[in-house]
């Protein structure tokens, strides 16, 4: 026989048998939100007045992502590329669909070096694009003649507002 006292009880663990079960089923349909979650934004004033707003790749998986799959970038629009440390990084542009400028920076957000109209990659491997020896903490993707039109030039400083 039992008593009411117990039947809270049994009840109580059931619903934990039952959320220790659904726990992993649960944390699944979070994961595919968290990524949902908005981008984080950067407004870049470049040395011309022009500003463009970057989306922030400051993680592993953003910056591994990049622009892949994306059928354009938006008018006005980039991608800015945050690293934990400085040295030379290397892009290509797998499962891009447009080309682009990229524009590496160094500590002080000075310009270090170009790839103008870097084109989507129709082979495999892909070539890389960056400079061999000059160390970047930021990367700057914007639309493809970008780098023409602003007069960038090595050495001027980029500014992040």
């Amino acid at each position: 026989m039992t008593t009411s006292s117990s039947s809270p009880r049994l009840i109580g663990m059931k619903a934990l048998r039952i959320l220790i079960a659904l726990f992993p089923f649960l944390i699944c349909l979070a994961l595919p939100l968290s990524s949902r979650a908005a981008a984080k934004e950067q407004a870049i004033r470049f040395p011309n007045g022009t500003t463009i707003r970057a989306e922030v790749a400051d993680t592993q998986e953003t910056q591994r992502m990049g622009l892949m799959f994306r059928d354009r970038l938006p008018e006005g629009g980039g991608m800015l590329f945050v690293f934990q440390e400085a040295r030379p990084y290397a892009f290509w542009m797998k499962n891009c669909k447009f080309s682009i400028d990229i524009i590496w920076l160094n500590t002080e957000k000075e310009t270090v070096y170009f790839s103008e109209r870097t084109p989507p990659c129709r082979s495999d491997p892909c070539p890389s694009y960056g400079p061999k020896d000059k160390a970047a903490l930021y990367v700057i993707e914007v639309a493809a003649g970008f780098v023409k039109e602003a007069g960038l030039t090595l050495g001027v400083p980029i500014h992040f507002e």
